[in-house]
């Protein structure tokens, strides 16, 4: 079974160790150290052609292939990746003895795709680039690794092709593959006496309650109770088996590439209500990718009951009633707060109130402007979640952002413009002018927020 995992120059960097800037984790300890490495770096070898990059490559063995790979060409190779006797990456064991698949993108500095465009088919070589020169390319390598080392690609290379040889033999291998699981589904059928229908696409179903309605159209939004298994009976996953940890119905916007094609094509043939299977090939699952508890080129098989469908309409009219109704608890839940605690709030437009304890100096603040505010931030129920003048948060002080640009909840964007230098506030902000459904870290979903705010500065 051939491995299906495609490595890309960040892959390559992070199997090395190294990683640009953005991929940057926090301090690692060295590799543990195994068997020495067929070629060490620092020793004094000879052989090696250096590249205007700085990566150094040494044909060892020659193969017997005529093509060096290009652009866009797709390789598949052994490799394996150390400094010194430090071993970062061993495909052999980590593949499974099987070679990884690699398509040549354009090189950047210290990329060993370099040393890969140096060789054929059958050839055996060894890429070093120095520690040095990874950095200097603007990479972090793990904290251990010296400059005046060098990191070292064995490698084997097993094939080259073209993106078209690549996407030809990918086409036959698929064509051979679609007979295997028909002639598989078929036996099946056979065997469990079923009768199921195939589509033009090699897709089989049957209906085994007819539900409501019209049928499901792409773009509608379903929910789906489902349980998938391999063709030998094998139960990958459910969401009506406690087993598998998720109870409740799957929903998604049908035909939009989101599922794979044997449930965007499939569920489409039900309505409201229907209940059914899905016989799905492997070229309309996943293929030759080995998914853990789903082997490459597998038959799916997928009992669902359609429970709900909704047009996009529906669901925005849902979300409105929700928003709206969200709205006036939350107005209420303030009302009754002020009531309770004696403050007098005004209430603006959108919904957000404020009440001023001081009044600043000057013109109020206006979109565009840099402003800085100190600030605390709690919950209707108290709870203070931050603050930017207590060393127990980490939120500083003073707190600078640009007014109006998006850098803050839009509770904040629209109540500083009503301050000026040195006023003093309250904001009292419903959810929907803060974190709404979605919450942040202390603060829970659809929660009210009050801030106590001073306008410290505002840079014209």
């Amino acid at each position: 079974m051939k491995s299906t995992i495609k490595l890309s120059l960040v892959s390559l960097l992070l199997i090395s160790g190294i990683a640009p800037a953005t991929y940057a984790q926090t301090k690692k300890a060295a590799p543990k150290k195994a068997a020495p490495a067929a070629t060490k770096a620092g020793a004094k070898e000879t052989g090696f052609t250096k590249m205007k990059s700085g990566v150094e490559y040494k044909i060892v063995k020659h193969g017997t292939g005529k093509k060096k790979p290009a652009v866009s060409d797709h390789i598949e190779m052994y490799i394996h990746v150390h400094v010194a006797d430090s071993i970062l990456f061993y495909s052999r064991k980590m593949y499974g003895m099987k070679p990884v698949p690699y398509q040549i993108v354009a090189p950047k500095k210290a990329d060993p795709s370099e040393g890969f465009m140096q060789m054929v088919e059958g050839d055996s070589a060894v890429i070093r680039i120095p520690v040095d020169s990874v950095k200097k390319a603007g990479y972090q390598v793990m904290p251990w690794m010296k400059d005046g080392q060098k990191i070292e690609y064995n490698v084997v290379m097993v094939s080259v092709k073209s993106d078209a040889e690549e996407k030809k033999a990918s086409e036959e291998k698929s064509a051979a593959q679609k007979g295997i699981d028909d002639k598989m589904l078929q036996d099946y059928f056979k065997k469990n006496n079923i009768k199921a229908t195939k589509t033009a696409t090699g897709l089989y179903y049957s209906v085994a309650k007819e539900g409501e309605g019209e049928q499901i159209k792409a773009g509608q939004t379903i929910s789906v109770n489902y349980k998938g298994q391999l063709i030998n009976g094998t139960v990958f996953d459910s969401n009506m088996d406690s087993t598998f940890h998720h109870m409740e119905p799957f929903t998604l916007e049908i035909g939009k590439g989101r599922v794979i094609k044997g449930w965007d094509e499939g569920l489409l043939l039900f309505k409201k209500g229907s209940k059914g299977t899905l016989y799905i090939p492997s070229g309309l699952a996943y293929g030759a990718q080995d998914r853990s508890t789903i082997p490459a080129n597998s038959i799916l098989i997928f009992d669902v009951e359609i429970t709900d469908v909704k047009t996009a309409e529906q669901l925005k009219k849902e979300a409105d009633e929700k928003v709206s109704k969200q709205k006036l608890n939350e107005d209420r839940d303030l009302k009754e707060y002020f009531a309770k605690n004696n403050i007098h709030a005004t209430k603006t437009e959108s919904g957000m109130y404020y009440s001023i304890t001081k009044e600043g100096t000057g013109d109020n603040a206006k979109p565009g402007q840099k402003v800085s505010m100190s600030y605390l931030g709690k919950l209707l129920n108290g709870h203070v979640f931050d603050k930017n003048v207590d060393s127990n948060f980490v939120a500083s002080h003073p707190f600078t952002f640009t007014l109006g640009q998006h850098q803050v909840i839009s509770g904040w964007d629209e109540g500083v413009q009503l301050l000026k230098k040195g006023t003093r506030a309250t904001f009292y902000l419903p959810s929907y002018l803060a974190y709404g459904e979605r919450g942040s870290g202390a603060i829970p979903p659809n929660s009210i927020l009050i801030f106590d705010v001073e306008l410290t500065n505002i840079e014209q």
